[in-house]
């Protein structure tokens, strides 16, 4: 835990990259590569979340730990979806529609709730346990409400598609947990000063 929480922020700064490029590689249909760079980035995201929980550990009650576990289970459950919609475009990189993960078979839908769900038990969670920075708990939980509605209402003007715009402020609720924290410091050892 101590090496996840002393690297928290590099992490989060690759993660935040890949999950970004991602999404608008993907939303630029791009999907091949777009999804290729999703891919890394998912799995990342289960480790910086792990290491947000490391960094906060001391913060985090039980409610937020809670919340973090539902949102590790549901990323974990989409981790399947993404390799499926991935092969997909493998199969066929041109001409094709853009699938997101709650459109991926057997268990997406079911994946994707978790994780938007999680997502905002999470955040509202610590924030209120005042462990994550202002306002970012709140970016958790709208960013949850987009993706819950592309997930389960098709009624225009809202469609699947809303599952990027609900990425972006996800990311953004990364973007500025990150910033707040310090840069890892290297080790360093005093200079021997020479006898005048």
């Amino acid at each position: 835990m101590a090496i996840l929480a002393r690297y928290a922020r590099p992490i989060l700064i690759v993660d935040t990259s890949l999950l970004l490029a991602g999404v608008l590689l993907t939303s630029s249909n791009l999907l091949l590569i777009g999804w290729s760079v999703y891919a890394a980035g998912h799995a990342l995201a289960i480790v910086a979340f792990l290491a947000l929980g490391a960094l906060y550990r001391g913060r985090l009650d039980g409610w937020s730990w809670a919340g973090l576990l539902v949102l590790e289970v549901g990323l974990i459950m989409a981790l399947p979806q993404i390799a499926n919609i991935w092969s997909s475009y493998s199969l066929t990189p041109t001409q094709a529609q853009m699938l997101v993960p709650a459109q991926a078979q057997p268990i997406g839908l079911a994946a994707d709730a978790v994780v938007w769900l999680g997502l905002a038990f999470f955040g509202l969670a610590a924030r209120g346990a005042r462990a994550l920075p202002a306002g970012v708990g709140w970016l958790f939980a709208f960013a949850s409400v987009l993706g819950l509605l592309a997930d389960f209402v098709h009624v225009w003007p809202l469609s699947p598609l809303w599952w990027a715009p609900a990425m972006l402020v996800m990311i953004l609720g990364l973007v500025a947990i990150g910033a707040g924290l310090a840069p890892a410091e290297p080790v360093t050892h005093p200079l021997v000063s020479e006898p005048a």
